[in-house]
């Protein structure tokens, strides 16, 4: 009888904080991912405040890498729980090869060039049933100073992003 009291006590314990457990896994700051679209590549996003974050995404693009930081605006959709709205800004550089590049707004294919620039980024996020993993999707315009192209508008992307 000792031990049946023991173990009905003990579940109440446990059964108890699986609620608070649950909402302390979404109290999350770092987030990391896959990003799937114009760009294949990973993210890691750093909440740094309760609506800010910093977001560096590395991408294959046009058989070269991109990289781009990014801090970003988070907000609630009030009437839809779990999904947040963010638009944001921060800058990217892009590198190339010799020969290994294909980009269509390139003339200079048999030489190593890299474009930087600024970026605009506006998007939607998902917590999926309230776990750790969250979907997202999200656009991404860029302006380059350099002398190939200067507006990149077509950057878009899936995420699916794991928070701890």
């Amino acid at each position: 009888m000792k031990k049946i009291v023991f173990v009905l006590l003990f579940a109440g314990v446990v059964f108890f904080q699986i609620p608070s457990a649950k909402a302390q896994v979404r109290a999350y700051n770092t987030m990391v991912g896959v990003v799937g679209g114009t760009n294949l590549g990973g993210t890691v996003k750093q909440f740094i405040s309760e609506q800010g974050a910093v977001d560096l995404l590395v991408y294959n693009r046009w058989k070269g890498w991109v990289g781009a930081l990014l801090y970003e605006h988070h907000w609630d959709i009030r009437e839809f729980e779990g999904l947040e709205w963010y638009v944001g800004g921060g800058a990217h550089y892009g590198m190339w090869k010799d020969g290994k590049g294909e980009p269509p707004w390139v003339y200079k294919i048999d030489q190593d060039y890299n474009v930087f620039g600024v970026d605009a980024i506006v998007g939607l996020e998902y917590n999926i049933n309230r776990s750790n993993f969250y979907l997202g999707v999200y656009w991404k315009p860029a302006y380059n100073f350099a002398d190939f192209t200067t507006l990149w508008e077509d950057e878009a992307a899936l995420t699916l992003r794991y928070s701890f």
